[in-house]
């Protein structure tokens, strides 16, 4: 068990921190990158919403890598992200000229 419990763990440093790895491809880091995320995601409710900016670089930099393993998983935890809590899908359009180019390149690629 936790020695914090998720809902008092502070989501402006944590939250981030998490994203970045979304990058990892190794094991055991990208695990424990993924499962922060989505157990951050999961117990977050209001403490979301304010980190979206800070989500944005990394989500680009994991985007750039063009690895299509990172990109699935990227485009899963967006998934999640937009359904955490309230106003997320609305607050990340603003950067949807950062995060959609690189998914221009991989529309077409499904099942190659």
């Amino acid at each position: 068990s936790f020695q914090v419990e998720i809902e008092k763990l502070d989501y402006h440093h944590y939250l981030p921190l998490f994203f970045d790895g979304l990058c990892e491809m190794t094991f055991p880091y990208e695990f424990f990158a993924r499962q922060g995320i989505h157990d951050m995601l999961e117990h977050g409710g209001n403490k979301i919403l304010p980190v979206i900016p800070q989500l944005i670089i990394p989500i680009k930099n994991a985007l750039n890598l063009r690895n299509r393993q990172v990109i699935c998983v990227t485009l899963k935890v967006l998934q999640h992200l937009v359904v955490s809590a309230e106003m997320v899908g609305e607050a990340l359009v603003p950067y949807y000229r950062q995060i959609l180019p690189i998914l221009n390149i991989f529309k077409n690629m499904n099942g190659e």
